[in-house]
């Protein structure tokens, strides 16, 4: 185990976000971070918020009620906990500038 899951399981549902996004190009798929909080994948890993102590509802709510951009190529992006676009391959902070790649 030893952290291996947490990469795992993001890297899992980045991919499967964009095969959604992609079977599906009539809905807006995406994914997004909760946060980095405390939970059974990140004890051990400096997390230090219990969910109900976190922002964790910010980008869940962006992505259902916001104004989402949903390009025609590469559909299925990933919002980081702030509800800005994310890397889906390396970290960016809350309060970091967004992603703007494909």
């Amino acid at each position: 185990y030893e952290g291996i899951a947490y990469g795992l399981s993001k890297a899992a549902v980045n991919q499967w976000t964009m095969t959604l996004a992609a079977a599906h190009p009539n809905l807006k798929i995406n994914s997004c971070s909760p946060g980095y909080i405390l939970t059974d994948l990140t004890a051990g890993m400096g997390a230090t918020k219990r969910p109900e102590d976190s922002n964790c509802h910010v980008a869940p709510l962006f992505l259902l009620f916001g104004d989402v951009p949903q390009p025609e190529a590469n559909p299925g992006r990933y919002y980081g906990s702030d509800a800005v676009r994310s890397p889906i391959d390396v970290y960016r902070g809350p309060g970091d500038p967004p992603y703007v790649g494909d």
